[in-house]
């Protein structure tokens, strides 16, 4: 079996990784013989998966990978796609009470891999309770047919769409980067996840009473704390919002990388204005820049670099798919990402906690990944280093809005590498 690419695996490269690890924490330990057994039974429902990256000519497909899922133990971020991996570009590994699931951003996103994540555990979980009866409604049973939508490899029409935008995702061309945030990979060993939780009945009702979202109340929380540690600044600071366009493209299953990115600039006159009127205003972004008519604008962009790209040689294709990523995706001074409820299909009571990490090469130095679990709204900043002041005002503009949280012990994390084939 022979898989299209995403042409966003061009941008792939040694200064450009793009991988996400999702971090479930069991309440009991791992136990390893359940999980292997779990991974070769849970990736049998999603063969697109179970592929390897491979080079013919100028370009490069994917093919279907024989070897089973790479499984390590100690919570190792091992390189995806070279021999440690076995080719694949998805692995799993495991410490203590915690399973983590790496993959690649460029074949998949949150979206994407979130079925076959609730597929592994719910088959983990049966392994090891096998008299308990699971409520399975949301999730993909091994053997259970696939959606022709949710297995395409390349969903795209051939032909850009018309389409009436609402309002131009227009972004400064100079944004404000966090000087401190160190550039590129120079400090993984000192990225940073701090990990912050709020009841979720007082994020909502305080979101909704300020005519906003918790999305775009965070985003105008942390611009607050970045102008705060930051008076001198006077270029924007711009959230880059991330933002899923399946609804617009009408294959909502798709398994692929959707994410788009709609730009929140904050100009020094909104230094001195209030949280309400900030997510107002960010709220109103949001509204005009990502809507479906919006959003077809990334269909139609990634049609035409799939044109684009067709006559280049290889190491073109690298370097117009990258220069087009990280002058779109990449110009922000952070980003904010919106899960909403974590969707654990009544497997919650066998976990305790998730954590989303990214990573942070194509961020301005920081990242939040924002989400539901339980009766909590849960905020993790993750930095490319381990500076708590961006993390510590935050938390203080919550206070000074009525809003308690609690933070947790911060704590470094790892991604993966990225290796392409010869």
């Amino acid at each position: 079996m022979e898989y299209r690419v995403n042409n966003l695996i061009y941008a792939a490269g040694k200064d450009l990784h793009n991988t996400i690890r999702t971090i479930f924490e069991m309440t009991k330990p791992v136990n390893a013989d359940a999980l292997r057994e779990a991974a070769d039974l849970a990736i049998t429902r999603y063969p697109y998966f179970s592929v390897k990256l491979v080079r013919r000519g100028e370009e490069y497909v994917m093919i279907h990978n024989d070897a089973p899922l790479p499984i390590t133990s100690c919570g190792k971020a091992i390189p995806l796609g070279g021999s440690e991996s076995a080719g694949h570009l998805l692995a799993l590994t495991y410490a203590q009470n915690r399973i983590s699931v790496d993959s690649s951003h460029f074949i998949t996103d949150g979206n994407g891999i979130f079925p076959f994540i609730k597929t592994l555990l719910y088959c983990y979980l049966h392994i090891l309770h096998p008299d308990e009866e699971f409520d399975t409604a949301g999730i993909n049973l091994p053997g259970s047919d696939i959606p022709s939508d949710e297995a395409d490899d390349y969903p795209f029409p051939d032909e850009p769409i018309e389409t009436t935008p609402l309002g131009m995702r227009y972004c400064p061309i100079e944004v404000f980067k966090l000087g401190d945030q160190p550039e590129g990979y120079t400090s993984r060993d000192k990225w940073t996840s701090f990990r912050i939780k709020v009841k979720q009945k007082d994020m909502m009702k305080f979101a909704s009473s300020v005519d906003g979202s918790p999305a775009t109340f965070i985003a105008s929380v942390m611009y607050r704390a970045i102008s705060d540690i930051h008076p001198e600044c006077e270029l924007p600071i711009v959230c880059g919002m991330q933002h899923q366009y399946r609804k617009a493209l009408g294959k909502p299953r798709s398994h692929l990388c959707h994410v788009n990115i709609v730009p929140i600039p904050y100009t020094s006159r909104m230094k001195n204005r209030d949280i309400e009127l900030l997510n107002t205003m960010a709220r109103g972004t949001i509204i005009v820049r990502a809507d479906d008519d919006n959003d077809v604008l990334s269909v139609n962009e990634h049609i035409e670099n799939e044109k684009k790209i067709k006559e280049l040689t290889l190491t073109e294709k690298h370097e117009y798919m990258k220069r087009f990523l990280l002058n779109g995706i990449g110009r922000n001074t952070f980003e904010v990402s919106y899960t909403g409820r974590v969707p654990f299909s009544g497997l919650d009571r066998y976990i305790s906690d998730f954590i989303p990490i990214l990573d942070m090469r194509l961020s301005g130095g920081i990242s939040i990944e924002i989400f539901t679990a339980g009766e909590n709204f849960c905020i993790n900043i993750m930095q490319r280093n381990d500076d708590r002041r961006y993390t510590d005002r935050f938390a203080a503009i919550l206070a000074e809005n009525g809003i308690e949280c609690i933070s947790e012990p911060p704590e470094h994390f790892e991604i993966n590498d990225f290796i392409l084939p010869e």
